[in-house]
């Protein structure tokens, strides 16, 4: 079961590293009611990302099962490698024209029901973090860790995954509103360097996936 946490993490800290969604969480915490908002759109995006992952494990686990090592999982794991590293690419060369996404500004008259959408939308719906769960369904769908390894792995992938979104509101919690200034100047930093930091963890993760597929080949 180690060994599969172990395979696991590395996925774990691509979704921690996802700078889009940690913004959303300090945004709405300057909402009318930043508690009941920021609190529904931690927990949609935390069950988003379970549910995609439980999926995905389900689903690699039967492709695993069916084709055994060497078969379509370990190309799985190529084209996903391959996937990965054309993103990073594409994020680093175009990040001359990064600019604030427009609908960010909208999200700060945001109450609990949009915070439900957005969510979703960032986590469950988002690409990024879908190809992160489906690499790690086909770590789990490889193993041979059961059922209650495959449970310990997938609980694992999700708290340190979630560890970055849902920090904002611990912060604040705690804090209360003295912590939003130092709040917004970390928000600020991510958007200035999110290109960077979400390029060099797609591609590190990009080649092990890359490297993985084709060991198992």
């Amino acid at each position: 079961m180690m060994q599969l946490i172990v395979e696991v993490l590395p996925f774990a800290v691509g979704v921690f590293a996802s700078p889009l969604p940690v913004i959303v969480s300090v945004v709405l915490l300057f909402t009318p009611r930043p508690r009941p908002t920021t609190v529904t759109y931690v927990v949609t995006w935390i069950a988003g990302l379970t549910l995609a992952t439980v999926v995905m494990s389900v689903l690699a686990g039967r492709i695993e099962g069916q084709q055994g090592s060497g078969g379509v999982g370990a190309w799985l794991r190529i084209v996903l490698g391959l996937i990965l590293i054309v993103i990073a690419l594409r994020m680093w060369l175009g990040r001359a024209e990064k600019s604030t996404p427009a609908w960010l500004s909208t999200l700060m008259e945001a109450g609990p029901r949009e915070a439900v959408r957005y969510g979703i939308l960032m986590s469950a719906a988002n690409p990024k973090e879908l190809l992160m769960a489906v690499a790690v369904g086909l770590a789990i769908g490889s193993s041979d860790a059961g059922t209650g390894g495959a449970a310990v792995a997938i609980a694992v992938f999700v708290i340190v995954g979630a560890a970055s979104v849902a920090a904002p509101l611990v912060v604040f919690l705690v804090g209360g509103q003295r912590t939003l200034k130092s709040l917004d100047a970390t928000r600020e930093w991510l958007q200035h360097n999110s290109v960077a930091v979400a390029s060099a963890v797609l591609t590190a993760i990009g080649v092990l996936l890359l490297v993985g597929g084709v060991t198992k080949l």
